[in-house]
């Protein structure tokens, strides 16, 4: 009983949020488009990870250097995925085991993989990315993509949660300017008549950026983790968002810190964007809502959330 009570608070809490957002014309500028099948939505909106058995297509040779995020890009497809994907493992120098897994992989067996889900237009290229679509093996370790599953949290049988921490010599993304650009990403929904939802957008980066959490609930369980709705502020204190949910993926240090974490808890954090599938079925299902009727909510700016990948020292 408790539970369904806090998730009921979840849902009052994102209708909040919805009405901060501006409503902004989408024909002008959208750039990128998004078409994912309803059901692929129902199940993932409220997860924190997505489980794929992994073709491996293209993967670097070695880890970035930690001034360029100490990330490994693995390029690839997956049948539960069905959008051109790429797999990051955080911190990956520190995994020997699972590199050596995905240098075997490549061009061979499917690798199951599980990590956070994330959509984000950083590397979307010009072109439609249709869920479902025909895919053919890619030849570059960054395709054009707006699925990603990371950070990783297994490759193959290899757990490799001890990559979600602070990443050493590597700047993160100023908080200020990162959260801005979330907040002014433009977007607008379609629903198709095919059981389909297109999310189109334009390209928005600023990935990794470091902040602070105020939390205004206490952290509320899922399957694979916990969300909690927080405020976002920057290093010194300064409230740059009011609102927004945090996801924290189950095993990892992060959802280990907030598990024991209350309403009201301060945490410095490093951070991804992601687009907030739950916000997006929210507003296709309500749009013609009576409270909703003028205010055009199809086309309010783009909904997001953030993936708590470490948790710094406090």
């Amino acid at each position: 009983m408790r539970t369904h009570v806090r998730c009921r608070a979840v849902w009052l809490s994102y209708v909040v949020v919805l009405l901060a957002f501006v409503v902004v014309p989408a024909t002008a500028w959208a750039d990128i488009t998004i078409t994912l099948k309803k059901t692929f939505i129902d199940q993932f909106k409220n997860r924190a990870t997505i489980e794929a058995v992994y073709t491996v297509d293209q993967a670097h040779k070695a880890p970035n250097p930690p001034a360029k995020d100490a990330d490994i890009h693995i390029a690839g497809r997956a049948p539960e995925i069905g959008l051109a994907t790429v797999a990051e493992i955080m911190n990956a120098k520190g995994q020997p085991k699972a590199l050596a897994l995905i240098k075997n992989a490549i061009g061979g067996e499917p690798l199951h993989m599980v990590g956070a889900w994330r959509i984000w237009c950083e590397h979307g290229g010009d072109v439609e990315h249709v869920q479902g679509a025909d895919l053919q093996p890619f030849n570059t370790t960054n395709p054009a993509h707006v699925f990603e599953i990371h950070p990783l949290t297994t490759v193959g049988q290899v757990d490799v949660t001890s990559g979600w921490k602070p990443i050493v010599g590597f700047k993160p993304k100023d908080a200020e300017t990162a959260f801005l650009t979330y907040e002014r990403t433009k977007s607008s929904i379609t629903v198709g008549d095919d059981d389909t939802i297109t999310i189109h957008t334009s390209m928005a980066g600023y990935n990794y950026v470091e902040f602070q959490i105020e939390l205004s609930e206490d952290p509320v369980p899922i399957q694979d983790g916990f969300m909690v709705f927080a405020s976002v502020r920057d290093l010194q204190g300064t409230e740059l968002v009011h609102n927004r949910r945090m996801v924290f993926v189950a095993g990892t240090a992060p959802a280990k810190r907030v598990a024991g974490a209350k309403k009201g808890d301060v945490l410095h954090v490093l951070g991804l964007p992601r687009i907030s599938l739950t916000l997006v079925d929210y507003r296709a299902s309500h749009a013609h809502d009576k409270e909703y009727v003028g205010k055009d909510i199809l086309n309010w700016n783009l909904p997001y959330e953030m993936i708590i990948a470490a948790v710094y020292p406090q």
